[in-house]
């Protein structure tokens, strides 16, 4: 069944730097990594906080609004000379943003498909523009690549957390 959108010609696609492939890679398997963490878990496991008062549900929400954020300083990066990033406060959003109440699945939906809508915009980079930069205020410079790498970690650390709270 053809799909909705018309065939469009294939651009050539610049070749990644081979210093960021294999963070890029891993990069791009951070919703499997999640999901993976996630499967066949007990619902009534959700809502269990460890001791920072973090649960899986929490983890979740989490992991969908800074991957949000990831893009839009990814976007502000690319598109303006040296930007400011924004800031998230984690605990905050957590709270004022009603982590409790969220769905996980929708959050993990939309922490997949942000990761894979950036995942498509950064194939798209050349080499100077993975070393593009933003100030953050708590960070300071944070290139493209930089962002990259600290998702890769984020995902890794999260996932871990998943795995203790699941192990409980």
């Amino acid at each position: 069944m053809p799909g909705r959108f018309p065939a469009r010609r294939i651009a050539v696609v610049p070749k990644l730097p081979t210093e960021i492939v294999e963070a890029f890679e891993r990069y791009l398997m951070g919703p499997t990594l999640v999901n993976e963490a996630l499967r066949e878990i007990d619902p009534s496991r959700l809502n269990r906080p460890n001791d920072e008062g973090w649960s899986i549900r929490d983890i979740v929400v989490h992991l969908a609004d800074t991957e949000m954020m990831r893009a839009v300083r990814f976007g502000l990066i690319l598109a303006d000379d040296e930007p400011t990033l924004p800031v998230l406060n984690e605990q905050q959003w957590k709270r004022k943003l009603h982590y409790l109440w969220r769905s996980p699945e929708a959050a993990l939906s939309l922490f997949t498909q942000t990761r894979f809508a950036m995942g498509e915009m950064l194939r798209q980079c050349d080499a100077p523009a993975w070393q593009r930069g933003g100030m953050h205020p708590e960070l300071g410079r944070l290139t493209v690549a930089d962002l990259v790498l600290r998702g890769v970690e984020h995902v890794d650390a999260h996932v871990a957390q998943i795995g203790e709270l699941r192990a409980r």
